[in-house]
Formats: C-alpha cells, structure tokens, sequence
C-alpha cells in the first residue's frame, strides 16, 4: 500500500465517521489500500464492502471477503459500473480517486460520480500534490488542476472538508483539497 502515515490516519477517522457501505476506489495498483480499506471495514465492525476499479486488476494473495477488484477504464467508467450495478448498492458511499492523476481522468472520474453521490458522501482526489513534486507540466496540472476546476464548476454542491485536508496543518496531506463532501 503506497499511503502517506498522515492519509493512513485521516482515512480511519473518515471511515470511522462516515461508516460507508461502499468504497468505489478508481484505480487499483497493487490492491493494498483496497484491502487494508476491507480490513478496517471489518475491524471496525462497518458492515461495507470495496470496489476496486483498474486497468489491470491484481490479484494480491490475500484478499478479504467484502473487497472485489474489477477491470476498467476510468475514462469510461460507465462501461464498469452501469447504472444497474450502481443502484444495486447500499450507501452511503465513499469514492476514491487515485488513477492516473492525469487532469484529464481525474476529472473525469469526478463528473461521472457527482450526479451519482448523495448529501454527505465523499469524493476523495490522491496525489493532488503532483505540482509540489514537479510533475504537474507531465500530469497536466494533475489532480489538483482538476479538482479546482470541477470545484470551479460544481462547488455549490461540494464542500472541501477542511476538517480532513487540514488537520494537521494547512493542506498537510498528499490530497491538498482533496476531501470533497457532497452538500
């Protein structure tokens, strides 16, 4: 699993509070958060499942009960996750946007949930912090470009939830003004 001790902590606490019946991760790698994300559902005694949604799906050597990893684009999620599908499953959500941290994808990813996502569940961007890195000209202002302009575009029905991105200080958090939660 490839998190940040400090977004270790922050995702306790949110699953804790929030308590998600489902966590729709958008992008995969080697399947440890999705996992790890299963393992607290379980812990903390949260009756919720993962989806995990990548190009290539692993298929790590342990995997929990409530954890399921399938194969897609997140360009075109739809193909993935039908409407069908979608209604099928309990909520409330959490969505986790951690593909390519491309601009392009990350924004897609976001317009596809928001007319999915009911007041109070969360969308979360990773990595937002690629300009910090120097990698913003090669991801095309990354997540964070894309997170500013959906909030551009949408912020009336989101909040960024302060409470997460600076709980440790102003924006210390790979996912700078990345915890989004739904009006």
């Amino acid at each position: 699993m490839q998190k940040h001790p400090v977004e270790i902590a922050l995702y306790m606490q949110l699953l804790w509070r929030i308590k998600p019946a489902v966590i729709i991760e958008i992008g995969t790698l080697a399947g440890g958060a999705a996992v790890w994300m299963g393992d607290l559902l379980n812990i903390f005694g949260i009756d919720g499942r993962v989806i995990s949604v990548d190009l290539e799906p692993p298929a790590p050597s342990y995997t929990p009960k409530n954890v399921r990893f399938l194969r897609g684009d997140a360009n075109n999620l739809g193909t993935t996750l039908d409407p069908e599908f979608l209604r099928a499953l309990p909520r409330p959500w959490l969505v986790i946007e951690d593909a390519s941290h491309d601009y392009a994808t990350t924004l897609a990813v976001l317009r596809f949930f928001d007319p999915l996502l009911r007041s109070g569940e969360y969308m979360i961007v990773e990595d937002a912090a690629v300009p910090e890195i120097g990698q913003d000209t090669w991801h095309e202002g990354g997540a964070a470009h894309a997170t500013a302009q959906f909030m551009h575009d949408r912020g009336k029905d989101y909040q960024i939830d302060a409470a997460y991105c600076d709980f440790y200080g102003r924006n210390v958090t790979g996912n700078p003004n990345g915890y989004l939660r739904k009006k």
